[in-house]
């Protein structure tokens, strides 16, 4: 019998005053970390499609328009030899990618392939996407019930989310027509429902349609058409905005260094500064703590409080703390000195900050750290150590260069 596991519950205030890190995108709008099925009709150029996002995000390249995180890539090409891979390569680049690496045998689940995935998160820090081509060839059971099905893919899930990777298997449609792409996933729903996303690709005439679904990200319907061996997006690229709200509450801050009101009121305030810029008075405690970390590090601090039945936020600005040296951000869109956290995804905690942990038991006061070159690197680095004492229960005091 297997051993019971302890039942942990976390409050909905907790929840939702906890930072948490953004959705993060590999393929913008269509791959994340998780497990996603790429499922197709045969002989479509399921694997060529793959193939090509693979080399995009080896480089760092757009793939049907979409911008990509680098980073390296495990391609588990599980029904071909080196020939057919060499070949499909010269047809796509002229300049392959240390970050792009192949496999062509895998253990199967159960038996082996979780080693297989560890093993190349461990060889690869980097690692940013697995594809197994094909989910057939990893399977271990005949049984085709739900429940079967589900409790299979439930482990590549597991390990997809332990290592913040996205392991991307490629699989069959059945010979169906269905008003719901997602229908046509050959198996059980057991496979589409424990997958985080789909991606089903149907034929469309002489071109094709990608419809893509799936937990962190809208769907989308994508036109695609086949040139040579390279799949070509048919529809206008997407216009992808970029994420200024870190930007625009320094510079704000920057002015104000110290608001405290209800979230309509400093939305009112912001969207007068930056009337280009959305902010929305019901998500603007939830934009804080999905940006926690890049607005820490620019020396902003926050926190909600409720007198008389009102609800109030305050935010504070440190120029101590302030990585970017005080500079202003968001009009001339520069980036602040703040380390990409992307690529060290697995080591990002969520747990909540300073504030509540520096009233635990166990909290050590600590004395506070003498920055005196003012220095803006070195200031962003001994605030970055100062958070990280302060998860472990070691409470440090803001730093201050002119201590």
């Amino acid at each position: 019998m297997a051993e019971r596991k302890k039942l942990e519950l976390i409050s909905s205030v907790e929840i939702m005053n906890t930072p948490m890190k953004k959705q993060r995108f590999i393929v913008d709008g269509m791959i994340y970390p998780g497990m996603h099925i790429l499922s197709g009709d045969p002989k479509i150029g399921k694997s060529w499609m793959m193939l090509d996002m693979c080399l995009a995000v080896a480089k760092g390249e757009k793939f049907l328009g979409r911008k990509t995180e680098q980073g390296q890539v495990v391609y588990m090409a599980l029904e071909d030899t080196f020939i057919s891979l060499q070949s499909r390569m010269y047809e796509l680049t002229d300049e392959p990618s240390e970050n792009l690496i192949f496999a062509l045998m895998a253990n199967s689940i159960g038996n082996g392939l979780e080693e297989d995935l560890q093993e190349c998160k461990n060889q690869f820090p980097n690692l940013k996407m697995i594809v197994i081509d094909t989910l057939q060839k990893i399977r271990n059971t005949i049984d085709s019930k739900y429940g079967s099905d589900y409790k299979e893919l439930s482990t590549l899930k597991n390990i997809a989310d332990s290592l913040r990777i996205a392991i991307v298997l490629v699989h069959h449609n059945r010979k169906a027509h269905d008003s719901n792409p997602n229908n046509l996933i050959s198996g059980t729903n057991g496979i589409a429902g424990c997958a985080d996303g789909l991606l089903v690709f149907t034929r469309s005439g002489d071109n094709a349609k990608l419809h893509i679904s799936g937990r962190g990200a809208p769907s989308l319907e994508l036109n695609i058409k086949r040139e040579n061996t390279k799949w070509i997006l048919l529809d206008n690229a997407p216009e992808i905005k970029q994420d200024l709200f870190s930007f625009a509450i320094h510079d704000f801050m920057c002015e104000k260094i110290s608001v405290n009101g209800t979230a309509s009121e400093i939305c009112s305030m912001l969207n007068e500064k930056y009337p280009d810029q959305e902010f929305n008075c019901n998500w603007l405690y939830r934009d804080l703590l999905q940006h926690d970390d890049e607005i820490q590090s620019l020396g902003i601090d926050y926190g909600k409080t409720k007198s008389n039945g009102i609800r109030s936020i305050y935010i504070t600005y440190s120029a101590d703390r302030d990585s970017s040296g005080g500079k202003n951000l968001y009009t001339e869109n520069a980036v602040p000195g703040v380390p990409d956290n992307s690529a060290n995804a697995d080591e990002t905690l969520t747990d909540v900050e300073c504030s509540e942990l520096s009233g635990r038991e166990n909290a050590v006061p600590a004395v506070p750290v003498k920055v005196t070159d003012g220095n803006s690197l070195i200031t962003m680095a001994a605030e970055m150590m100062r958070r990280n004492l302060t998860r472990q229960g070691i409470f440090v005091s803001p730093f201050n260069s002119e201590s």
